[in-house]
């Protein structure tokens, strides 16, 4: 059995970090707090730690592995998520007389006010010791009034093509002449080439706009094939669950 369960989060000026009893953490903003931790590099280790700059939040969201950076990248495509973040709590307990720790991959705040707490699995598949962490992520849960979410990854293709439109999540990328201009052109479902020359504005400035309107779901596509010029585009149509969904709550 484990001992209390506890929370090392950074305060608001992020001058120094605390610990918390999981109970009081509830009422802690951790989505705006920043990192207690950050992955060591060692050549041993074949996971790269990079980062993901988020379209939501305008920052930078920290990622263990290239498999968590689609996950972040998920994230940042669902509008339902209004803001995450990477590696703000330690979760600490003692167990069979050692300290033990887990670092959660995301914290995340939906539109609905829910902190979602978010551990990906390794890229091998689920592991005892990873699943053991996850049993104590569920108690912290229950205890700090939060939620433990598994992320959702879709097939293949469809994660190319958002990792595609992704490139231009930037506000940069919006025009609201050559939208408007898109949105009629494609008010009807036609192929991609064909609907950027009715727009009548040149092919090289308008891509990166019309890539932009997907990302921000204001267009759509059929994201499970490969995205080319014969890709039909659309006002508006279904995605693959995954994308819709990128998180699958645990139901208490």
């Amino acid at each position: 059995m484990a001992d209390a369960l506890k929370v090392v989060h950074r305060i608001e000026d992020g001058s120094r970090s605390i610990t918390v009893p999981a109970a009081r953490a509830g009422s802690v903003p951790l989505t705006s707090r920043g990192e207690v931790w950050r992955p060591a590099r060692h050549p041993s280790h074949r996971s790269i730690a990079t980062w993901w700059w988020s379209a939501t939040t305008g920052k930078l969201v920290g990622c263990r592995s290239m498999n968590v950076l689609a996950v972040a990248m998920l994230l940042d495509f669902n509008p339902a998520v209004t803001e995450f973040t990477a590696w703000p709590a330690k979760i600490k307990w003692r167990a069979r007389g050692r300290e033990r720790s887990v670092v959660p991959d995301f914290f995340v705040r939906t539109d609905q006010g829910a902190t979602l707490v978010v551990a990906c699995p390794p890229a091998n598949g689920p592991s005892p010791r990873w699943q053991g962490q996850q049993q104590m992520l569920r108690q912290v849960c229950e205890e700090a009034g939060w939620e433990l979410a598994m992320p959702r990854v879709p097939e293949p293709m469809a994660l190319s093509n958002l990792r595609w439109a992704a490139r231009y999540r930037h506000s940069r990328y919006g025009d609201r002449e050559v939208e408007r201009a898109l949105k009629a052109a494609f008010r009807t479902p036609r192929a991609l080439e064909e609907g950027v020359r009715a727009t009548g504005l040149p092919r090289l400035s308008t891509l990166p706009r019309l890539y932009h309107l997907l990302w921000r779901q204001e267009l759509a596509m059929e994201w499970n094939r490969a995205m080319g010029p014969g890709s039909v585009i659309r006002a508006a149509g279904r995605m693959p669950s995954a994308m819709r969904s990128p998180l699958e709550r645990e139901v208490a």
